[in-house]
């Protein structure tokens, strides 16, 4: 059967309609009172109270929200052990990398697809440089290769050396040129090579001085060392940076920057669009140097374990309080908060194409922050965060000026 219908309308188009005017009159009846309510005298210290107690609610998740550092990614490396020392081919995807093995280290490379292989180099390896496109390594015996950025394949060469070839202990370059510390028997030196020449060493005078890792910079290279003359039972001590330039009759010649108190140095940053020709990053301090090698120290950043530098000149720095940035120029840090489940023990830090790639201190976990990402998403969390303060104080300033006309009859 079908229902009555009366004028077009059922009997339950005529309920529904009903009880349709019926919960609007109970919707108006309860938005009548709340604003009874809100305009009672008695009522409205209260009411500003609580809406003061929103508000700041309001903004403390805000700020929390915002610092939580968006464009992260945390991924698991398949790596057996922690990485000594990593270097990037050009698009970010494929790299070589020095992994700790207990009794010493051995040279690994990442394919695109973001598997690791060892490579069989048959030697006792001990250091890897290079540039974006062409990856060197070193090690005992002064054993050396040269492979290209990406490839699973190393060629040894046969340096010429001056003496009995050291173990190498630093080196960058690429296979035409480049720079090497080298040690034999408890010296360190340094060395250039030019094709398969390598030049005579040269040693600081100062022999507690102790050259560590040398890195090649625009009219030269920087070498960052440590001092260990005021106790060598605590093991290295002290800020040590040195300038080195090529010598074409000799060996490369050697001059002290910098020697402080500080923690050593433990990384050098070539830079090739700034004011400065590297970075260089220690356990208590960052410095910038000039062409004219004269260095700056840039901020407050004690504790840094480990550094690198995005392509818009933003520093990226973990420390003992935790992951913070700061822009060159700034005269103190910003502490970012990463994702939940990020590492804290973030090491080797570096650059992977346009990211920032960092890794847990046992090599398992990877974390690849985007600072485009970041810039471009914190600023609009920001011009939000300005939106909705502006439109709270508008809020406020309406409510207010209403009560008051209300008060004194104008209303």
């Amino acid at each position: 059967m079908h229902p009555a219908t009366y004028g077009g309308y059922t009997h339950r188009s005529a309920d529904m309609f009903f009880n349709s005017l019926g919960r609007r009159r109970v919707m108006a009846n309860a938005i009548e009172r709340l604003f009874t309510f809100v305009d009672s005298p008695r009522e409205r210290p209260w009411v500003a109270m609580a809406a003061l107690a929103i508000f700041i609610l309001l903004g403390a998740g805000w700020v929390n929200q915002a610092q939580v550092l968006p464009g992260v990614s945390v991924s698991e490396t398949g790596l057996p052990d922690s990485i000594v020392d990593i270097i990037w081919d050009a698009d970010g995807d494929q790299a070589l990398a020095l992994v700790q093995d207990g009794s010493g280290a051995e040279l690994m490379v990442r394919s695109s697809d973001g598997s690791w292989s060892t490579v069989d180099c048959g030697c006792n390896v001990t250091a890897i440089g290079g540039t974006e496109n062409q990856w060197v390594a070193g090690g005992e015996g002064g054993w050396f290769g040269v492979m290209a950025a990406g490839s699973s394949n190393i060629a040894p060469r046969s340096l010429i050396w001056p003496d009995t070839p050291p173990d190498i202990i630093s080196l960058d370059g690429d296979i035409d040129r480049g720079w090497l510390i080298v040690e034999s028997s408890t010296s360190r030196m340094v060395h250039t090579w030019s094709g398969l020449e390598v030049s005579a060493g040269a040693s600081y005078p100062i022999p507690e001085i102790i050259l560590d890792e040398v890195e090649a910079v625009a009219g030269g290279a920087l070498i960052i060392g440590h001092d260990d003359s005021s106790n060598p039972a605590l093991g290295q001590s002290s800020e040590v940076l040195l300038d080195a330039a090529r010598n074409s009759s000799g060996s490369p010649q050697l001059v002290l920057l910098h020697r402080g108190a500080g923690a050593p140095f433990h990384t050098i940053i070539p830079m090739t669009q700034s004011s400065f020709i590297a970075i260089v990053g220690g356990g208590d301090a960052i410095y910038g140097v000039t062409m004219d090698r004269n260095i700056h120290r840039i901020a407050g950043s004690i504790g840094i374990s480990t550094l690198a530098v995005d392509v818009d000149e933003t520093l990226w720095f973990n420390g003992e309080n935790g992951l913070s940035q700061m822009e060159i120029g700034d005269l103190e840090p910003t502490l970012v908060t990463p994702p939940q489940g990020t590492p804290s023990d973030l090491v080797a830090a570096s650059n992977s194409g346009d990211n920032i790639v960092m890794f847990s201190e046992d090599g398992s976990t990877r974390v690849t922050i985007d600072p485009s990402a970041q810039n471009s998403l914190l600023r609009s969390l920001s011009l939000l965060g300005d939106l909705i303060l502006l439109l709270t104080f508008v809020g406020f300033v309406g409510f207010g000026g209403h009560a008051l006309l209300r008060k004194h009859g104008v209303l």
